[in-house]
């Protein structure tokens, strides 16, 4: 039985009288319509991540990836008995409700309009190397009263830009009788009233975030310089903080083991610092095989994606090092490594900046848990 999202779908689904829906977070508003029906008839729902879902597959003896079978394979896990985690509770993800999920929603609404913008303001870029050479690759700060950037506004005829037009009545191309395009003014237009857009939905987002239950948050994100994006993308992941935590407390156990040597050792696992890493996609799955060892980086890769942009420009710059968190990354912690040292030292580029996330993060964990359970 396949149930489209259309009203005999949604008929033929509610006909079976359903105790629970299992779903994976697959294309967050093709999932949000069946979150959204669950939640209006009253219908728990359960949450299996990925990388679960990859493996249970495998444990259930499928090699193939389809649709029926990673639906069949979701149902199962609802009556087996071993998807549990080490405390025996159900290996399902818990997605928070409320505000935090509006400002999700709201962080991927700004994120679509920033990938229209950019393919919109490149594509006029290309054009203005033909019709206005002298601003193709100019940068323009967005006016805050307007909502966009007025040098758009002039390229589109809607605004008046002293300093771009006397350019204009110098450009080279009209010396050779070539004008802006009606195409190219409809494209501006089109960045002003994207731009406009976003600068809203920011300005909403940024108020949104000013709620008390987030205000310890945000008060350690701003520590740490992220802007107004990173920090609603990291309180996705990090609210509430409890679920990082055991009994209130960070769950930290030790491993009995041999080393190399022969020799009995008990090892520390800071269980509750690996959960936050994961969910801020800086978690280590592990892979061995004899003596073979393989390490890949797991969790969501948006956060991932973002957090190392932001390190690129906020942490490495040498100017950065005098700051708060530039200074905490210089001092020697843990696994030996300062910022300068490994700016410094021969580890491949992308393995440096993994490195330094990897010591932010945890400076990040430490910093929450101070503030939150004090």
């Amino acid at each position: 039985m396949k149930c489209q999202a259309d009203s005999i779908g949604v008929q033929r689904l509610l006909d079976l009288k359903p105790d629970g829906v299992v779903m994976e977070p697959t294309g967050i508003w093709y999932s949000n319509f069946w979150k959204h029906l669950a939640e209006f008839h009253k219908i728990p729902i359960y949450w299996i991540g990925h990388g679960d879902l990859a493996n249970q597959r495998g444990a259930y003896g499928f090699k193939n990836k389809t649709d029926p079978e990673d639906a069949y394979c979701l149902a199962l896990t609802y009556f087996d008995d071993r998807f549990v985690d080490v405390h025996g509770k159900k290996r399902y993800l818990e997605f928070e409700t409320g505000k935090v999920a509006l400002v999700r929603d709201w962080f991927f609404e700004c994120e679509q309009l920033d990938k229209l913008l950019n393919s919109l303001i490149n594509q006029c870029r290309q054009r203005l190397t033909l019709e206005f050479p002298e601003i193709a690759q100019r940068e323009s700060a967005l006016n805050p009263k307007l909502g966009y950037e007025p040098m758009w506004g002039y390229v589109a005829g809607i605004r008046e830009y002293t300093v771009i037009k006397k350019l204009h009545e110098k450009s080279a191309a009209r010396a050779i009788g070539i004008e802006i395009s009606e195409y190219t003014k409809e494209h501006a237009k089109k960045i002003c009233e994207l731009q406009k857009q976003l600068d809203k939905k920011e300005r909403d987002l940024a108020l949104l975030m000013q709620s008390d239950e987030f205000a310890p948050y945000i008060k350690i994100f701003k520590k740490f310089g992220f802007g107004l994006r990173n920090q609603a993308l990291l309180l996705c992941q990090c609210y509430p903080f409890e679920r990082f935590l055991l009994d209130g407390k960070p769950w930290v156990d030790y491993e009995d083991g041999i080393n190399k040597q022969g020799v009995p050792t008990s090892q520390k696992r800071h269980r509750s610092l690996r959960s936050f890493q994961l969910f801020l996609g800086l978690g280590y799955t592990e892979k061995q095989s004899g003596d073979k060892r393989i390490k890949a980086l797991g969790g969501s890769e948006v956060t991932r994606a973002s957090l190392y942009a932001w390190t690129l420009t906020s942490v490495l710059p040498a100017r950065r090092e005098t700051s708060w968190l530039g200074k905490k990354l210089n001092e020697v912690r843990g696994d030996g490594w300062t910022l300068k040292g490994l700016k410094e030292s021969k580890i491949s580029g992308k393995q440096k900046i993994i490195r330094i996330l990897f010591k932010v993060v945890r400076i990040l964990f430490y910093e929450l848990c101070k503030e939150l359970t004090s």
